[in-house]
């Protein structure tokens, strides 16, 4: 009983402190292959196997009985969910919360569509624990949430867009010229919740400057930042690197995808979500 947060496995965590926290996977299909985005996927493995792989693959979000069955019990249920433009993951989320509250008229529920994913959407659960230990009840978080989530932003480099080809996000010639010629994509997510690219950059000699500046464009001034890597923590911490010598108070945090983001990011991805300047766009 009680608040409890829920997220798809998108959220790139499988458990929180100090509060009820409860994922409902995502899956990754290739061929006749599947994988469940839970504490038993291994990413390095899965990563090999869709390298390897020719057929196409793709991925499926949680459907309406498993979003309820991790509301049931609670009296308050905050669920986050990866950007609706992206995935069917808010609009099975929508129908269960509907459903739920229809047979528990004495509880409260809140979707938060992230317009994001990963790092984006454990920064809103570390807020929505804090802003409850500070002592705001259910709605005034909401709120505060709200307002937290349009003053923070996310940015992804990639080396490979091999699996956006797969599932035709893009076309298999750019994901195979970009491949050969070692180009990384650079994109962010913009205020709708889609994906926009802002750059290219060959090699990673360059890359932890040219995200800070487009985070700069972004108004980032040193705020709070969670990056989540696909087996390239040394790139990450390049990047920290980078933000700690012009921002030497920033907080930073850094951890590792988990099935979904690691599909999409792919081996050597980054996906970095951060704290705009206050009144930021």
């Amino acid at each position: 009983m009680g608040f409890r947060i829920v997220s798809d496995s998108s959220i790139n965590m499988l458990s929180m402190q100090n509060v009820d926290f409860r994922t409902v996977p995502m899956k990754i299909l290739c061929g006749l292959k599947e994988y469940v985005d839970d504490e038993t996927l291994q990413v390095e493995p899965m990563c090999s196997y869709l390298e390897s792989s020719k057929d196409r693959s793709g991925t499926s979000c949680p459907n309406i009985a498993e979003w309820k069955d991790a509301f049931e019990g609670a009296d308050e249920v905050l669920a986050i969910t990866i950007s609706s433009q992206l995935s069917g993951s808010f609009s099975s989320c929508r129908q269960a919360m509907i459903e739920f509250l229809e047979e528990n008229p004495n509880c409260k529920g809140y979707i938060a569509d992230s317009l994001s994913t990963g790092p984006m959407m454990r920064m809103l659960a570390e807020k929505a624990v804090e802003l409850r230990q500070a002592g705001l009840d259910f709605d005034t978080m909401v709120q505060e949430l709200q307002y937290f989530r349009e003053h923070a932003g996310l940015i992804f480099t990639l080396a490979s867009m091999n699996n956006l080809a797969k599932n035709g996000r893009v076309s298999p010639a750019i994901a195979k010229a970009a491949g050969l010629l070692g180009i990384r994509l650079i994109a962010i997510g913009d205020e709708h919740g889609s994906i926009k690219q802002v750059g290219r950059c060959r090699g990673e000699n360059k890359l932890p400057r040219i995200i800070l500046e487009e985070m700069e464009k972004k108004t980032y001034a040193g705020g709070h930042v969670h990056m989540d890597h696909c087996l390239n923590e040394k790139l990450a911490l390049r990047i920290q690197d980078e933000i700690l010598q012009k921002y030497p108070n920033a907080h930073i945090t850094i951890g590792e995808v988990t099935g979904l983001c690691a599909y999409y990011a792919e081996r050597g991805g980054i996906i970095i979500g951060y704290e705009k300047e206050e009144g930021g766009l």
